[in-house]
């Protein structure tokens, strides 16, 4: 698999979700309910370095590339879900675990 068409900025908060969603795993949460993450708000806590404008643009960037669905109101990110494309793509990389995700983030920056 090629890698596909994201910005350095997209990639690094794609990892930061996927993250959530391995803790949320390693946890108890069930695969279906780790999916499920809030808007915005919620990955602007996980992100807080970034101006939350900005994770705005680039969630919808992201949705627009197939890696996750955003619900939108008023402007802002509502509710997201994780699609399975975003999962593979990291399995792909070998990134299935909270230290190789992270360590990957790092390199990123």
């Amino acid at each position: 698999m090629t890698d596909v068409q994201l910005t350095k900025d997209s990639k690094e908060l794609l990892a930061i979700i996927y993250k959530e969603y391995l803790d949320q795993i390693n946890n108890g949460k069930s695969k279906s309910d780790a999916k499920l993450f809030g808007g915005s708000d919620t990955v602007y806590e996980l992100a807080n370095d970034w101006l939350k404008d900005d994770i705005v643009e680039t969630m919808r960037e992201l949705d627009r590339a197939g890696f996750i669905n955003n619900f939108e109101a008023d402007n802002t990110i509502h509710f997201s879900n994780i699609l399975d494309k975003t999962i593979v793509y990291f399995e792909n990389k070998n990134l299935n675990n909270l230290k190789s995700v992270a360590e990957w983030i790092l390199k990123l920056k």
